[in-house]
């Protein structure tokens, strides 16, 4: 079992789980942005403590309680989403069960609950790892590429994510596969630009978004979406982090604001 880039989580994870199984409890809380292995690695864990083990998403801020102690192992995704924490540290604390915890959240969570867990943050992926992680992918989707300029190209527009990797891909294979594209790097970039995928990852949204920041100074996040009619939580999720990131628009009193010194480098024919 491998995750490219975790060394240092899967270095204590996976004797920790090893330890738990038949005996034993402990919280577990997995940190990291969305797509990359959060979930995967809670139900690998799972499976090495126990056979049987729950899984439960918060529905509208609340658990399923009765379900929670159901299982010993108990996965639960996105549990920031969780209204009342309160209600789970008995169970957390009672030594009868097993929580793995995932989150993308950084600072949504109370201190009493972060403090009943060990904790796990993703690392950030170097373009070098998803590049491994898209030519794996690769084998496994049985589509070889003709030299690593193709694989590299594809980490590129990943934005840091090992999930997006594999979509660009299956993307760009479909792309290639459909018009009968020779599997070369020049098709690989052309397959990108076709669906809407620049270079550095960048796609026809975020410069919609740009565009429109620009041409107005300032806008909440409500006008964004309403003038471009891109959903919230698409912009707050999927748009405005990897622009942050990347320095090309700050938060304010008056909302999102595009730095404007950054114009040139973004500058896209659409």
């Amino acid at each position: 079992m491998s995750f490219v880039n975790q060394k240092q989580i899967m270095r204590e994870v996976i004797p920790l789980a090893e330890a738990l199984r038949g005996e034993g409890s402990s919280n577990i809380l997995l940190q990291g942005p969305a797509g990359c292995g959060k979930t995967k690695l809670a139900g690998i864990l799972a499976s090495k403590i126990e056979d049987v083990w729950g899984f439960q998403i918060p529905v509208k801020g609340n658990l399923n309680w009765s379900r929670t102690e159901d299982f010993r192992v108990q996965i639960v995704d996105e549990v920031h989403m969780l209204r009342a924490f309160e209600y789970l540290y008995p169970s957390m604390d009672s030594g009868e069960h097993i929580f793995i915890f995932c989150t993308t959240e950084y600072g949504e969570t109370p201190d009493p609950f972060l403090t009943r867990c060990i904790r796990f943050s993703f690392e950030p992926y170097s373009e070098e790892s998803l590049s491994q992680i898209v030519r794996n992918y690769s084998q496994y989707r049985r589509f070889i590429f003709s030299d690593q300029r193709c694989y590299d190209a594809i980490a590129e527009a990943a934005r840091g994510n090992p999930r997006l990797a594999k979509q660009r891909f299956d993307r760009v294979k479909l792309m290639l596969e459909h018009y009968d594209y020779p599997k070369r790097h020049d098709y690989v970039d052309s397959a990108l630009t076709q669906i809407g995928i620049f270079k550095g990852g960048y796609t026809t949204e975020d410069f919609r978004y740009m565009n429109y920041l620009h041409k107005v100074g300032h806008s909440s996040l409500d006008n964004i979406s309403r003038n471009l009619q891109i959903d919230k939580n698409t912009i707050a999720k999927e748009i405005e982090p990897y622009l942050f990131e990347r320095g090309h628009i700050e938060l304010s009193p008056r909302g999102r604001i595009f730095k404007r010194h950054l114009i040139p480098e973004i500058k896209v024919v659409l």
